[in-house]
């Protein structure tokens, strides 16, 4: 797995993201390919943390990983990473706001 499959399997929850981690620490953020989110990826991952695939806390670790890597472009999205990553300051995330979320975006 080179690191831009690594930044894909991350963002799209994959089943090897764990793998897809370990990766992605082991190499630069400002080196090489950007990974692109796109809307529909962010929108697959909120929808299966709403169906309880995905645990809320988890979504809020992913959402700062992506926040804070150079070589994830986020843009698309970038409010509503922001929003799942600081919740403190955006108040708490549960079910409900995230179905908000997503059709706010969707």
């Amino acid at each position: 797995m080179d690191k831009l499959d690594a930044l894909d399997e991350f963002a799209r929850f994959g089943d090897n993201r764990f793998e897809a981690i370990s990766v992605i620490t082991s190499t630069p953020d400002t080196q090489g390919d950007v990974y692109i989110l796109t809307q529909d990826v962010f929108c697959q991952v909120l929808q299966r943390v709403i169906d309880g695939e995905i645990d809320i806390d988890e979504l809020e670790l992913w959402a700062n990983v992506l926040e804070s890597r150079q070589d994830i472009d986020e843009s698309a999205v970038e409010g509503a990473i922001y929003a799942l990553s600081n919740n403190e300051q955006m108040g708490e995330l549960n079910k409900s706001t995230l179905e908000k979320l997503l059709r706010i975006i969707h």
